[in-house]
C-alpha cells in the first residue's frame, strides 16, 4: 500500500514522472514547401494556347467549344488545386490570382455550354450583348488585378494585361461580328501563352533546384 501510495502521490522520482508525462501531440506542416504558381501558369499556358488557335482560325469558331475539355477539364479545374494549395501556403494573392483565373474558364465553360444549348433562355437577338457583357465584366475585373500586379515581377502584370487587351478585342470581335478582330485577339493571347510558359519554366528550373530562368523582369513598381 505505501508503495501504492507512493506511486500515486506528488514524490515520485524523476524517472518515474518522465514516463507520466503525456507529450503535446506533433502537428503536422502542412504546405512546408512546394510552389503553385508551377501548376497554375502551366493550365493557364496550355488553355491560353487552345483557345489562341481557335480564334486564330485553326478550327472554325463554330467549333469554339472544343476548347471545353481543356478550359474546364484541366485548367479550371487545376487552378482551383493551385488556389488552394495557394491559400495552405498563406500565399494570399496568389490564390486571388488563380481563383480569378479558374472563374473566368469555368464561366467561360457554362457560357458556351449555356448559349449552346439554350439554357439560359436569351433570345437570339441578345446572345451578342450577352457575349460582350460578359467579357465586359471580366475585362474590369482583370484590370483591377492588374493594379497589384505591376509589384510582381514584369513576365506576371504583362500576363494580366494581355488577357485584358484579348477580353477587349474579343468585345469587339463579337459585337461587330469581326472575323479579323477575333484572329487578333487570338494572336494576343498566343503571345500571353508563350509568356505564362516563360513563367512556367522559370517556376519550374527553381523548383528543381536550377537557377531561375529564363528571366521573368523586373517588378515594375517596387
Amino acid at each position: 500500500m505505501a508503495a501504492t501510495g507512493e506511486f500515486i502521490g506528488t514524490a515520485t522520482s524523476p524517472a518515474m514522472t518522465a514516463r507520466l508525462e503525456v507529450k503535446e501531440p506533433v502537428g503536422v506542416h502542412v504546405g512546408a514547401g512546394g510552389n503553385p504558381i508551377v501548376l497554375g501558369l502551366a493550365c493557364f499556358a496550355v488553355a491560353a494556347t487552345c483557345l489562341g488557335m481557335v480564334l486564330i482560325g485553326v478550327v472554325s469558331l463554330a467549333s469554339l467549344a472544343i476548347v471545353i475539355p481543356i478550359i474546364a477539364g484541366v485548367t479550371g479545374l487545376f487552378q482551383i488545386i493551385s488556389t488552394v494549395w495557394a491559400i495552405v501556403l498563406g500565399q494570399t494573392f496568389v490564390a486571388v490570382v488563380f481563383g480569378l483565373f479558374s472563374g473566368f474558364w469555368w464561366s467561360l465553360t457554362l457560357l458556351l455550354l449555356g448559349l449552346g444549348h439554350n439554357w439560359y433562355g436569351v433570345p437570339a437577338a441578345d446572345v451578342v450583348h450577352a457575349q460582350a457583357l460578359f467579357f465586359i465584366a471580366w475585362s474590369v475585373m482583370f484590370t483591377a488585378l492588374l493594379i497589384p500586379a505591376l509589384r510582381l515581377p514584369a513576365v506576371y502584370p504583362a500576363i494580366v494585361a494581355d488577357v485584358v487587351l484579348v477580353l477587349i478585342i474579343v468585345t469587339a470581335a463579337v459585337w461587330n461580328a469581326s472575323e479579323d478582330s477575333f484572329k487578333l485577339g487570338g494572336w494576343v493571347l498566343l503571345f500571353g501563352a508563350l509568356l505564362g510558359y516563360v513563367g512556367f519554366l522559370n517556376n519550374a528550373s527553381v523548383s528543381l533546384g536550377g537557377k531561375p530562368m529564363p528571366p521573368l523582369g523586373p517588378p515594375i513598381i517596387k
